[in-house]
């Protein structure tokens, strides 16, 4: 999966689904696979209009959804989740309580791009692996456009 997912850590673009994301991307030269979302949301008490653009992707048994958001027409974030069979195939009660299982997986794969310890802050934004309130997990890549997250 690294060959066809990559994220470099010296300028925070990230290679996926047939795409570079970084702080130049813009929603309307996605490809038409992105279903995109057009949703305004409240960032730190203001309204802001959003796009959000998602799409799957695969390599060998590992799937990736990579979402996109969009704030006023920039990139602020990328967030990538894994999935493999096994995860796909999970019950609710196994899915909420294999969270550590797939955290670790997210993981690996920030290792294997060179993070170590994450969260991590660079020149460019910062990364990480997230949880939400649903027990889904996934990977976050926040860049410089994202004032609520890199300030």
């Amino acid at each position: 999966m690294n060959d066809s997912l990559h994220l470099d850590t010296t300028n925070g673009r990230l290679s996926a689904a047939g795409i570079v994301a970084d702080a130049g991307t813009r929603a309307d030269a996605l490809p038409p696979a992105f279903a995109k979302t057009a949703q305004a949301v409240q960032v730190e008490g203001r309204r802001v209009d959003c796009v959000f653009a998602r799409t799957t992707a695969s390599s060998g048994d590992m799937s990736v959804q990579l979402e996109l958001r969009f704030e006023e027409g920039l990139l602020v974030s990328s967030f990538l989740t894994f999935w493999t069979p096994a995860l796909r195939k999970l019950a609710d009660h196994d899915f909420h309580g294999s969270t550590g299982q797939r955290e670790r997986l997210h993981l690996r794969w920030l290792s294997s791009m060179g993070i170590d310890n994450a969260p991590a802050a660079f020149s460019w934004g910062s990364a990480g692996v997230m949880r939400d309130r649903s027990d889904n997990v996934c990977i976050y890549v926040h860049n410089s456009n994202n004032r609520w997250a890199h300030g």
